[in-house]
C-alpha cells in the first residue's frame, strides 16, 4: 500500500547505509511509479522505471540534499502510468499518501487519491489552512492512511493520518519522518522513535506540531 516520507538533512550529512538499503528495499515493494522532490540541489521526478529511478535516486543521495520528500506507489487503484505517480503539484504543494480513499477506490483510469486532491474543496481547506474542515471532509470521504504535504522550500510539511502511523525520529542530525514503521526495523545508535496518529501535524526538524488530533 505505497511508502512515502520526508528526510530533513540541513546539515548535510550522509544518510546512513541502513536507511538507503530500507529505501531500496521499499522500492521493490512498492515498484508501481516513484516519486522525489529534493532541493540543494533542486530536483524534481516522477517515473515508472525502477532501474532508472533507483540509479537517479543514488545520484541525488551521494549530494546529500537538505530536505528530501519522496514516494512508491503500489498501485490499488487507478492505472500504472505517469499520470497516477504520486508528487502532484497542487498550488504551492507536493501531495502524496499510503493508503486508500474508499470513495474513489473503485476507479480503474485515475489513482483514487489524485482523485480527492483534485476536489475543490480539498484545495481550498489546504490553501486556507483549515484543518478541521480538512480532516473531517477527507474522513467522510473514506481516507485511510497516512498523507504528506509539503511546499517548494519544505517550510511547511505537514502529515495527515487517519488509522495510520506516522513515524517521526531525529538521527544523528537527520529527521525521518514516514508512514508506517521504517526506522524500527532500522539499527541506528541513539534511536529514539515518536509515532503519531488521528490527526493533521506540522513536521520540521525540531519538533511535530499538532494542529488537530482526533
Amino acid at each position: 500500500m505505497c511508502f512515502t516520507g520526508v528526510i530533513l538533512n540541513p546539515f548535510r550529512k550522509s544518510i546512513p547505509n541502513v536507511v538507503v538499503k530500507g529505501l531500496y528495499e521499499e522500492m521493490i515493494w512498492n515498484p508501481d511509479g516513484f516519486y522525489v522532490y529534493t532541493i540543494d540541489p533542486q530536483v524534481y521526478l516522477r517515473i515508472l522505471d525502477a532501474n532508472e529511478f533507483k540509479r537517479r535516486f543514488s545520484e541525488i543521495i551521494d549530494q546529500k540534499p537538505t530536505a528530501i520528500h519522496f514516494h512508491f506507489r503500489l498501485a490499488s487503484s487507478g492505472a500504472i502510468d505517469v499520470e497516477n505517480i504520486h508528487g502532484w503539484m497542487f498550488g504551492e504543494y507536493f501531495i502524496t499518501h499510503n493508503g486508500i480513499v474508499r470513495s474513489y477506490a473503485s476507479r480503474r483510469d485515475l489513482c483514487d487519491t489524485l482523485l480527492l486532491v483534485s476536489q475543490r474543496k480539498f484545495q481550498e481547506f489546504l490553501a486556507g489552512k483549515r484543518w478541521s474542515e480538512l480532516y473531517d471532509y477527507i474522513v467522510e470521504k473514506g481516507f485511510y492512511g497516512v498523507m504528506f504535504i509539503v511546499n517548494r522550500d519544505f517550510s511547511e510539511i505537514y502529515a495527515i493520518s487517519t488509522w495510520k502511523n506516522i513515524e517521526y525520529c531525529q538521527n544523528n542530525g537527520i529527521t525521518y519522518t514516514t508512514s508506517g514503521e521504517f526506522l524500527a526495523r532500522r539499527t541506528l545508535k541513539k534511536l529514539k522513535l515518536e509515532n503519531y496518529i488521528n490527526g493533521i501535524f506540522q513536521i520540521t526538524h525540531e519538533k511535530v506540531k499538532i494542529l488537530i488530533q482526533k
